[in-house]
């Protein structure tokens, strides 16, 4: 019993390192229906009239995921949409297939904003919106940061083909390049896990990885966010360890004093 107690007081010793907030992770939507061709804020769906607190881009932002848990997994989608403005006639769509290097656009992207509390590994899935019959063929970009120019424009082409890096495309300022994946698969999945992010704001932009054709209309898809514990390091599990035998070695020399 002794020897649980002193393993359950390591445990709690680590979980206090590591800081892991409790609140629950959230999905806004931006509602305003100048996106698809302008450069407009809010109306968000959780009530506000303008862009999300800490955003100072010029960039639409399309949805920003607040991510203040680990094992949490979030969904931005129509029907997320839909369930947080029921009203709405908007869908989660990018304009067309031009996020692929062969034929790439800014305005055909979706520009998604994430928040990460704490230090995590991040999996991002994006995939047609089986619901809504989507052919789509998804891409999408990973950056750290948010833009911070205030003359930033979606309208123009841009380049994610490595190892040509892209550096803060389309006159952002701020963001610096993490990762890609795509899929060449009418109603596929693309997915990517990063490593060990820090804490701190990331963009994710989305688009259809068409191979050099557009579409008409937009296409609907659904993005996966889903976050975990990066591993605690030995040196922290064993610093634990260490002060609950100090609280044991403690206990033991003050019942000595005692007796």
């Amino acid at each position: 019993m002794t020897q649980f107690k002193k393993l359950a007081i390591a445990g709690a010793i680590s979980a206090a390192m590591m800081g892991a907030p409790s609140a629950e992770a959230s999905v806004v939507y931006n509602l305003n229906t100048g996106l698809a061709n302008g450069d407009a804020v809010g109306p968000w769906s959780d009530g506000t009239n303008t862009s999300p607190t800490g955003y100072t881009g010029h960039l639409p932002a399309t949805w920003l995921d607040n991510i203040q848990t680990n094992n949490q997994t979030d969904t931005v989608s129509t029907a997320g949409l839909l369930a947080a403005a029921p009203s709405t006639t908007l869908k989660v769509e990018s304009l067309s297939n031009r996020w692929n290097p062969a034929n790439s656009w800014g305005n055909a992207l979706d520009f998604g904003l994430i928040t990460l509390s704490s230090v995590s590994n991040l999996t991002i899935t994006v995939a047609a919106d089986a619901s809504l019959s989507s052919n789509f063929k998804p891409g999408f970009t990973l950056f750290s940061g948010w833009d911070t120019s205030a003359t930033s424009n979606k309208h123009g082409s841009w380049n994610v083909a490595l190892p040509a890096v892209p550096v803060n495309p389309r006159g952002t300022t701020g963001l610096t390049y993490l990762g890609q994946a795509s899929s060449a698969v009418g109603g596929g999945t693309a997915t990517y896990t990063f490593t060990n992010l820090a804490a701190g704001n990331y963009s994710l932009w989305i688009g259809g990885a068409g191979l050099g054709t557009s579409t008409t209309g937009g296409q609907t898809y659904v993005a996966t966010l889903s976050t975990s514990p990066v591993p605690v390091p030995g040196a922290v599990w064993l610093f634990g360890s260490a002060m609950a035998g100090l609280i044991g070695f403690g206990g033991r020399r003050k019942a000595a004093v005692t007796a």
